[in-house]
């Protein structure tokens, strides 16, 4: 498995990045001359969800191994919307998860970066995720090692109605051509209320 899986489960360990082309749609978007300005894409999701999630306990073979569980995120603003700090918490079949994701806006490539970190491992992954939105929709892309062999992967974030917005992972094994999705998170707002919980 590889380092991105362990932080997002909690219970699976991940090896570091390695090199293997962007699909053809990231790269084009990296070089793109002047970007808009995108630094308010993610205000849609500040706020505190109820979260349900869905995992594909055996990814790339051929398994249809789902478990489920509920949780609670709250997503906060840092930098005026430049950046912004997911936290979940939710009791999965493995245990307890506590997790975070960072997502910081560069404004000179009109890009986003994502990296996420459990309260297990106590540290941000090595490498992060790079995207931008289109159509209401951003594609985080990193490369990673799966079991032996080089994968793509592609974390996806977008919004389904005013008060409700998705989060999904996928594989690909074949350099893009083909993407199997095995993690969907369903938030669902509570209210716009980011303060942190005490305790």
């Amino acid at each position: 498995m590889t380092r991105h899986a362990a932080l997002r489960f909690a219970a699976l360990g991940l090896a570091v990045t390695v090199a293997l082309p962007l699909p053809a749609a990231a790269q084009a978007s990296a070089q793109a001359a002047a970007p808009r300005d995108g630094s308010h894409d993610f205000d849609f999701t500040f706020g505190t969800w109820t979260e349900h999630s869905k995992r594909l306990m055996h990814p790339l073979a051929g398994a249809n191994d789902w478990v489920e569980w509920d949780g609670h995120t709250v997503v906060r603003k840092i930098w005026g919307g430049r950046a912004n700090m997911a936290e979940l918490r939710a009791a999965t079949p493995a245990g307890p998860l506590e997790l975070i994701a960072l997502r910081v806006y560069n404004p000179a490539t009109g890009q986003w970066s994502i990296n996420f970190a459990t309260s297990a491992v106590g540290k941000l992954n090595d490498i992060p995720g790079v995207g931008e939105f289109k159509d209401g929709r951003i594609d985080f892309y990193d490369q990673e090692p799966f079991n032996g062999r080089a994968i793509l992967v592609r974390f996806s974030v977008y919004s389904t109605s005013p008060t409700t917005h998705v989060s999904e992972q996928a594989f690909s094994a074949d350099g893009g051509k083909t993407w199997e999705v095995n993690w969907i998170n369903r938030y669902t707002l509570v209210n716009r209320n980011t303060e942190p919980e005490g305790g």
